[in-house]
């Protein structure tokens, strides 16, 4: 009799599992997790990260999904469009100062108390964090952009690391003429794309004092300092290789990991791939920053994370933010990229330094932190002067005029000035048309 009841409750509970096929799965909540970093050893520890998370969350599934920085901004919009953002994404700089205009973003403000407050960062972390008030996303890490070069080459014609714009030019016009056709001398790019844009305001347009915007948000690109700005840019441009034209982020670093160019601008990125793909150069490499005109500026634009408001689960994408950062996977992923990734929490600095890259390069490491005081260092998205970050800059990025502008100064010899004025207009016209 006892089998028989036995039976029909396991007959029972099999034809309501076949009947309702979904609802084991419905006690697992998925949220998904956009990653822009997607070098091999960064899935990794991200892999690590997200099974720790989901060990401690047994009812929570975490999805991650690898997008490549060429394909962010229309993954971005199709995504808004259709409301199928995820929980939780990785967010450079103009999606950290745009989306919280669009509304797009979770409010952080108890995440952000519940790792310590403001104070609890430093350097140039929250230069992109607040937005009327309130934190819709939370700086993982700082991108200090530094100048690279070959202290070897240096040494053999006796030249010193330049420290002035016009001692930066005559450096690089002497490497070319002292190369013996053996190498380049400055990888920089004027490619139609974002790092030509950054590049171009840390190595002339923010050196000089010049801007896209006042403190007050208007436009003031078509002035005889951006002018000036781009000629001075035009003329690095034959000291750098054949299809510096077509360059962007990767060929750039490219062009001095393999040995091709004395010197080149770039992120701490560039330390990692010595190690990994030239580790012969790597003790003849040197790192200073960018040269000093009327200023001593650079790129640095802070790195955020941060919650869709209208995702599925938001409140869990919140939880899985507090637990990147209060994990120790979080170091380990910094590490993933030693001296890429800057970590922004005071409390995991002397961690982050123990890193064995790190500590046999300290006088890099010097270098690449001087670059995040907020003094020297800016986010493209907040440049020097401005009290606020600019919600217009995903669709000003997004349209390529700044790169646009370098390219028809330095490619088809048009008129600085006239190309400053044409520019600017060009943005009004985006900002105009930019619905927040």
């Amino acid at each position: 009799m006892k089998r028989r009841i036995i039976m029909v409750f396991v007959f029972v509970g099999i034809l309501g599992l076949a009947l309702n096929p979904g609802r084991a799965e419905a006690q697992t909540k998925k949220i998904r997790f956009w990653s822009d970093q997607s070098e091999p050893w960064q899935q990794e520890v991200i892999g690590k990260m997200i099974s720790e998370f989901e060990s401690l969350n047994p009812d929570v599934k975490v999805e991650v999904e690898y997008i490549g920085w060429k394909d962010r901004q229309a993954k971005m919009t199709a995504a808004m469009a259709s409301g199928t953002e995820p929980e939780v994404a990785l967010l450079s700089s103009q999606y950290a100062t745009s989306l919280p205009a669009q509304g797009a973003l979770a409010r952080m403000d108890d995440v952000m108390v519940d790792l310590g407050g403001p104070e609890a960062f430093y350097g140039a972390a929250l230069s992109l964090a607040s937005y009327e008030g309130h934190f819709y996303s939370i700086p993982y890490s700082m991108l200090p952009v530094v100048i690279w070069y070959r202290k070897d080459r240096f040494d053999r014609i006796g030249l010193r690391p330049p420290e002035t714009l016009s001692d930066f030019y005559e450096a690089a016009k002497l490497l070319h003429e002292k190369s013996g056709g053996k190498y380049f001398a400055l990888g920089t790019p004027y490619g139609r794309g974002e790092y030509t844009d950054e590049t171009f305001r840390a190595l002339a347009l923010w050196p000089m004092g010049g801007s896209v915007f006042d403190k007050e948000g208007k436009v003031v690109f078509d002035s005889p300092v951006t002018a000036r700005a781009l000629s001075f840019y035009k003329s690095l441009y034959p000291f750098t290789p054949p299809g510096s034209e077509t360059w962007g982020y990767s060929d750039t670093m490219k062009s001095f990991v393999s040995g091709s160019c004395a010197m080149t601008i770039y992120f701490g990125r560039t330390l990692k791939n010595l190690q990994q793909y030239n580790p012969e150069i790597l003790p003849k490499t040197g790192a200073m920053l960018p040269p000093k005109g009327e200023y001593q500026r650079t790129v640095n634009p802070p790195q955020s994370i941060g919650v869709f408001r209208n995702s599925k689960y938001p409140e869990l994408g919140k939880k899985f933010v507090k637990f990147f950062f209060t994990s120790d996977q979080y170091v380990r992923f910094l590490w993933a990229t030693p001296g890429h990734n800057v970590p922004v929490l005071k409390a995991k600095a002397a961690a982050w330094r123990q890193n064995e890259l790190l500590q046999k390069y300290p006088e890099i490491v010097k270098v690449l932190l001087k670059a995040c005081d907020p003094k020297i260092g800016f986010s493209p998205t907040k440049p020097p002067g401005n009290p606020v970050a600019s919600p217009y800059w995903q669709p000003i990025r997004g349209s390529r005029v700044i790169p646009d502008a370098v390219q028809r100064v330095t490619l088809k010899n048009e008129d600085p000035e006239k190309v400053a004025k044409w520019a600017a207009e060009k943005i009004r016209q985006i900002m105009a048309e930019f619905k927040l």
